[in-house]
C-alpha cells in the first residue's frame, strides 16, 4: 500500500515539476513580449515628439506667410471689391458660365489645361 502511495506521490511530484516549468517558459516568454511591446510603445512616443517638433516648424506663420507670398500672388483686398445686396443681381450670370451637363466632357478640366 506504501508503495503505490508513494508512486503517486512521486508522479505528483514530477506533474507538478512540469506544470510549473511550463508556466515559467510561457510566463518568460509573456515577459519578452511585453518587454518588446514597451519598447515598441517608446520608439513610437520619440517618433510623435519629432513629428510634432517638424510639424510646428512647418507650420511656423512666418514659414507661411513666406510660402503664400511666393506661390499665391494674392493681392489685398480693397474697398472696391465689395458689393452692395443690389448690385449682386447685376454682377452674378442668369446661366451658368460653364455648362456641366455635356455627355464626355470635362469643361473644368479644359479651363485648368488651358484649352
Amino acid at each position: 500500500m506504501h508503495k503505490i502511495f508513494n508512486a503517486c506521490l512521486v508522479i505528483a511530484v514530477l506533474i507538478s515539476g512540469f506544470v510549473l516549468y511550463s508556466l515559467e517558459h510561457s510566463t518568460r516568454g509573456l515577459e519578452r513580449r511585453i518587454a518588446k511591446t514597451e519598447l515598441s510603445i517608446r520608439e513610437e512616443r520619440e517618433m510623435i515628439k519629432v513629428l510634432s517638433a517638424e510639424w510646428a516648424s512647418l507650420a511656423r506663420p512666418a514659414r507661411l506667410q513666406k510660402l503664400a507670398e511666393e506661390n499665391l500672388q494674392l493681392k489685398t483686398v480693397s474697398a472696391m471689391q465689395f458689393v452692395t445686396e443690389s448690385e449682386l443681381a447685376s454682377r452674378v450670370p442668369a446661366e451658368p458660365v460653364i455648362m456641366l451637363n455635356e455627355q464626355g466632357k470635362d469643361p473644368i478640366g479644359e479651363i485648368l489645361n488651358g484649352n
